[in-house]
């Protein structure tokens, strides 16, 4: 099969195109058609520092169609649409473990389905696995215009909370329109000022989960931090919540939740550009992911 990725790290130039052989499932996983595949920062990021030598495919917010059913599997069928998160999705073909799958209806495109994956997953463990959110909170969300921002207000939004949004100026119309309470814009005014102590839950998806600091000081005493970020941080003020991969709610799980809710017309989460999964594609679309951009960049299957 056809497969994309690379040998050695750099910028999207790296990618090459390799011929391997299509992974067989086994037990408690299937084997899927690949449709689409949504890009995320993770991959961008894993490129740029890979070591040489060593043949890596990218991708892993899968839409597609079931073609192969490992033994036992009795959840899913042949011609199925699903999503999956799971690994090496740059392919014509892929695998993946049934915990990390969810059928996909027909109401809800491929690409919409793919570009949820991983921003979903994202912002729903993070608001009700990570910490709890209702109605009586004030839920502040920095990062509220990107992809896992966007779906955290509007989940929060839904809860009943007063949330409250923070990114750039240019952003605050959109943000606004997911039906926040304030937006405030951190090109213009000092957040840990304007909102300090009004958070009984401060969710930091901005890039990497930059500015702790500031997180602590939005957030009132004896609040959550849930974050993005990877640093150690230690307070009697709030505790923090780092938002990590775990097995305590599965990803199917997830994804579920958020495809049901997408069926619904409850959630919602723009494309902003599509490009054809072959090597020339794939150099152009994360090359656009190097550039600032609107909405989610997804890769279809030709």
């Amino acid at each position: 099969m056809e497969a994309f990725g690379f040998t050695h790290g750099g910028g999207p130039e790296v990618f090459e195109q390799f011929n391997l052989p299509t992974p067989e499932p086994i037990s408690n996983q299937i084997q899927i058609e690949v449709k689409a595949v949504g890009l995320n920062n993770r991959e961008r990021m894993e490129r740029k520092l890979a070591s040489s030598g060593r043949q890596i495919v990218t991708g892993r917010d899968v839409a597609g169609v079931v073609s192969k059913l490992g033994d036992g599997v009795t959840d899913y069928a042949v011609g199925q649409r699903v999503l999956a998160h799971t690994e090496h999705g740059d392919a014509q073909y892929v695998v993946a473990d049934l915990d990390a799958v969810t059928a996909l209806p027909d109401s809800l495109s491929f690409e919409v389905g793919a570009a949820m994956i991983t921003p979903g997953i994202t912002a729903y463990k993070g608001l009700t696995f990570f910490t709890q959110m209702s109605a009586d909170q004030t839920i502040i969300i920095k990062g509220a215009s990107g992809g896992v921002g966007e779906i955290a207000v509007q989940l929060a939004v839904a809860s009943g909370a007063t949330v409250i949004g923070i990114g750039a100026s240019q952003n605050e119309a959109r943000v606004k329109a997911l039906g926040v309470a304030e937006y405030v814009a951190y090109d213009q005014q000092k957040i840990a000022q304007v909102l300090a102590n009004r958070g009984d839950i401060v969710v930091n998806v901005a890039m990497n989960g930059a500015g702790d600091d500031d997180d602590l000081a939005m957030a009132k005493p004896g609040g959550v931090i849930v974050t993005v970020s990877h640093g150690a941080v230690s307070s009697s003020k709030a505790t923090f919540v780092h938002i990590h991969p775990t097995d305590g709610m599965t990803d199917g799980a997830a994804m579920k939740a958020l495809v049901d809710l997408m069926a619904a017309g409850k959630l919602s989460l723009p494309v902003g550009q599509t490009f054809p999964l072959t090597l020339d594609g794939i150099i152009a679309a994360y090359s656009a992911l190097e550039d600032p951009h609107d909405g989610r960049l997804v890769l279809i299957a030709q």
